[in-house]
């Protein structure tokens, strides 16, 4: 509702509302790095502009909050990286995906192309 109420009002909304309040850790975090030890960052694995300019796109199609909901719980995902892999990530890619990566693609593509190895984690730890 919020994602479509900006675009409807202003014709563009923020990145941040994949983000905290709007989109929750529980929901967010799917893994952590090999190396992350407590401290680090937690990155998106697909990068927050990629998913609101996809989002964005949706919106002018015609899609229901219900469709927008859904692509954002599916596409929206964090993992846990000390702060020299989240370096890493953003000199491989940093506000984008690789030259042809669609959604339909591999989502981790980014931790793969910065030599990142990760672990799957509850959402509790």
């Amino acid at each position: 509702m919020h994602i479509r109420g900006l675009w409807e009002e202003k014709g563009s909304t923020d990145t941040r509302l994949l983000e905290g309040l709007t989109y929750p850790d529980e929901f967010a975090v799917v893994g952590q790095s090999e190396s992350y030890a407590g401290t680090g960052r937690r990155e998106h694995v697909i990068p927050r502009l990629v998913i609101i300019k996809r989002l964005h796109a949706m919106l002018c199609a015609g899609a229901s909050d219900w469709e927008i909901a859904a692509f954002i719980r599916k596409h929206v995902k964090i993992v846990r990286v000390t702060n020299a892999e989240q370096e890493a990530m953003d000199r491989v890619n940093r506000q984008t995906m690789a030259e042809g990566w669609t959604f339909d693609s591999a989502p981790f593509a980014r931790l793969a192309a910065a030599g990142i190895t990760w672990k799957p984690v509850s959402t509790s730890d």
